[in-house]
């Protein structure tokens, strides 16, 4: 949603980013599977704790304490660590929500619940979020508005990920999802997108949209629009609801930052400093949580630094009304010449049953019924990461 997740990759030569990002290099597609297994890991934890009354702030912080755990005993002397913080959106949010304790929300019975969260190792970035629902009765299939879009975001998933191949047209994958979602009554949400990643940068060129601008004329789309090639790492983010797809700013105060490389400013308030300090730091070129700095008082700090532009906010977003449902399924996915590597595990998916369904013979079936060349990489085994002792809940920041 926000330019700010491009990153200025000014202290590479071109030869050496392009060493760095050459998916033939087997360290290369190595170091992708080994900071996806820290997702893998992570995600299912973070997923399990979901039940009716638990705390958004508390699964938001054992989510990111997770990833510092597994990601501290690894490569020490390599840069590693959190890329995308634990995220809970709830419901019509649509992400970006990693709340203080002072504004943190309690689950509840129907709650709609989207995780995303990303971990690095040297810069080689996964990230993955998924949608569940806080189902007071599991023998029960959820069903109405939030089954319908939780299939139509799994489905156009899916239909991506098919399509996910060089010479395929960025517009054919977009087209794909907003069908997807139509045979459910849903619409892809405004703003969101998949990207490619690069060392170091979450949004490293064109992104696919989810969904076409309205008010996009045909000579626009042929202008801006793209093949897909290979030797890419994409992060394949879908996002649906149940409204028309348009979104506004929540009434929420932005949780989540990230510095901006290309700006510098002489700051002059102690608390900015202290602020700016631990963020280069702590987390370099990364989005981050308010949470995640050590005092109140470098929280202080963050009005000044967004004011100087040195962090861009994360604006958190929700659909019109209160009543949409929005539904987010993300994972990482490495297109080779030879076929696409997923690295971010699939996770089980929610009971639900829709009313709907996509009917046969029609391009979105046809594309879903496809074959999909794809290596998908194993469950991580536990043995080979190393053990952590986190208690969900007993983190909690004071503010």
């Amino acid at each position: 949603m926000s330019a700010a997740m491009e990153v200025a990759m000014t202290q590479y030569t071109p030869s050496k980013f392009a060493a760095d990002n050459a998916l033939t290099d087997v360290d290369v597609v190595e170091k992708y599977k080994l900071s996806a297994n820290i997702v893998n890991a992570v995600l299912p934890q973070v997923l399990d704790k979901v039940a009716v009354g638990i705390s958004v702030c508390d699964l938001c912080q054992y989510g990111d304490d997770l990833i510092s755990a597994y990601a501290d005993g690894m490569y020490k002397s390599m840069e590693r660590g959190i890329a995308v913080p634990t995220c809970v959106s709830v419901n019509n949010y649509v992400q970006y929500m990693s709340p203080l304790a002072d504004t943190d929300y309690n689950l509840q019975p129907g709650d709609v619940v989207k995780i995303e969260l990303g971990a690095h190792i040297n810069g080689y970035i996964a990230t993955a979020a998924h949608t569940l629902v806080v189902n007071p009765n599991p023998q029960q299939p959820i069903q109405g508005p939030a089954a319908d879009v939780i299939c139509a975001a799994y489905c156009a998933q899916e239909a991506a990920l098919r399509l996910l191949r060089p010479g395929v047209k960025a517009s054919e994958i977009t087209r794909a999802i907003t069908e997807a979602g139509l045979y459910y009554r849903c619409q892809p949400v405004e703003g969101t997108y998949s990207s490619p990643m690069k060392r170091f940068v979450l949004r490293a060129g064109k992104d696919i949209e989810n969904r076409f601008a309205t008010d996009m004329f045909v000579d626009d789309l042929e202008k801006y629009d793209f093949e897909i090639e290979a030797n890419q790492v994409y992060q394949l983010n879908i996002v649906m609801t149940t409204g028309d797809g348009k979104t506004k700013p929540a009434e929420d105060k932005p949780c989540v930052f990230q510095r901006d490389v290309n700006k510098s400013y002489q700051l002059k308030m102690k608390a900015a400093r202290t602020a700016y300090n631990e963020i280069n730091a702590k987390h370099s070129v990364f989005p981050f949580a308010s949470r995640s700095l050590s005092t109140n008082q470098a929280r202080l700090g963050l009005t000044s630094l967004v004011q100087h532009e040195l962090i861009t906010p994360y604006t958190p977003m929700r659909t019109g009304q209160k009543s949409d449902i929005v539904a987010q399924f993300k994972l990482t996915v490495l297109v080779t010449p030879k076929g696409l590597i997923r690295t971010t595990l699939p996770m089980a998916l929610p009971y639900v049953h829709s009313q709907y369904s996509i009917p046969e013979q029609t391009p979105t079936s046809q594309i879903l019924a496809s074959e999909l060349p794809m290596e998908i990489i194993k469950a991580v085994n536990e043995k080979s990461l190393p053990q952590v002792n986190i208690n969900f809940g007993e983190h909690r920041i004071a503010v």
